[in-house]
C-alpha cells in the first residue's frame, strides 16, 4: 500500500491562490493587528475558524456566503471520497474472492496493479487535508480516477473466477 505523505503543498500550488501569490500563512495564520504592529496568529488551523481574518482579506462576500462556498466543495469531494472508497472495497472483495478460487499472483497482477492506482488517488485526497477545497477540481479528478481504477480492478479480478462460480451467481 502505498502511503502519500503531506500533499497539501502539490494542491495548493497548482491553484488559484498560489497563482495569486496568496501563502499558506495569509489564510492558516491571519495576521491581526496591535496598534501599528501586524502580528501573525501562531494557531495554524482551519480559516473557517477565522473567516473575517482569513478569507475577508481578499473576498468580500459575507462569512455566510463564504462558509457555504467551502462546505459546497468539501461535500462534494467528501461524497466522492465515499464512492471511491465503496469502488475499493469491492476491488478489493473482488481480488480476494477470485485468490480463494484458485487465482495466481500472475493472473492476479493487473487487478492488484489497478487497485493500487486507485488507492494511491484515493490516499492523495483523503490526506490532502483541505478536503478537495484548495483544488476542487483537482481533487476531483483525482478521485474519479481512482473509481475508474477500482471499477477495472474489480472487473479484472472478476473475470479470473471460475465458470460454475460465474454460473451459480447468475
Amino acid at each position: 500500500m502505498i502511503k502519500i505523505q503531506h500533499p497539501e503543498f502539490e494542491m495548493w500550488s497548482t491553484g488559484i491562490h498560489a497563482r495569486s501569490n496568496v501563502a499558506c500563512a495569509d489564510c492558516h495564520m491571519p495576521y491581526s493587528r496591535e496598534g501599528g504592529v501586524k502580528i501573525s496568529d501562531h494557531w495554524i488551523r482551519s480559516p473557517l475558524f477565522n473567516i473575517s481574518q482569513a478569507c475577508q482579506q481578499c473576498h468580500r462576500w459575507s462569512d455566510e456566503e463564504l462558509r457555504r462556498r467551502v462546505t459546497i466543495i468539501q461535500d462534494r469531494t467528501a461524497g466522492l471520497l465515499k464512492k471511491s472508497e465503496a469502488a475499493i472495497l469491492d476491488a478489493i472483495d473482488a481480488i480476494k474472492a477470485a485468490m480463494a478460487s484458485g487465482a495466481t499472483d500472475e493472473q492476479l497482477k493487473q487487478a492488484r496493479h489497478l487497485h493500487r492506482h486507485a488507492q494511491m488517488r484515493w490516499d492523495f485526497v483523503a490526506s490532502e487535508n483541505s478536503m478537495g477545497f484548495h483544488r476542487p477540481q483537482e481533487a476531483a479528478r483525482w478521485l474519479g480516477e481512482s473509481i475508474d481504477y477500482a471499477r477495472q480492478a474489480q472487473i479484472a479480478a472478476l473475470r479470473l473466477r471460475p465458470v460454475k462460480a460465474k454460473l451459480a451467481s447468475q
